[in-house]
């Protein structure tokens, strides 16, 4: 899994500044997971400024000193567990 930080401007978002940051596999994975959370406002329009993976993140000043006065507002997980049945390999009834 990885990070990606989806950033947020001074208005229309879900915040003001800061950042939802997204634990995935894929960037693909982790717009659905923002857009599970945060629904886009305008169809194909993300609700956020901006969205990084973590070494560009980490290589903003965002990342250091916040954005807009605001840091980390929440974070998404994606998650996985496989039932008794499925794990012990058994995947029809």
């Amino acid at each position: 899994m990885a990070n990606f930080y989806f950033t947020y401007g001074n208005a229309g978002h879900p915040f003001y500044g800061g950042w939802t940051v997204v634990d995935a596999p894929n960037d693909l994975a982790a717009v659905a997971a923002f857009r599970a959370f945060h629904p886009d406002k305008h169809i194909g329009l993300l609700n956020c400024a901006c969205v990084y993976d973590e070494p560009n993140f980490m290589a903003t000043k965002m990342a250091m000193v916040g954005n807009l006065g605001a840091r980390c507002h929440e974070v998404i997980f994606l998650q996985r567990e496989l039932s008794e049945k499925m794990a012990g390999g058994h995947h029809g009834s």
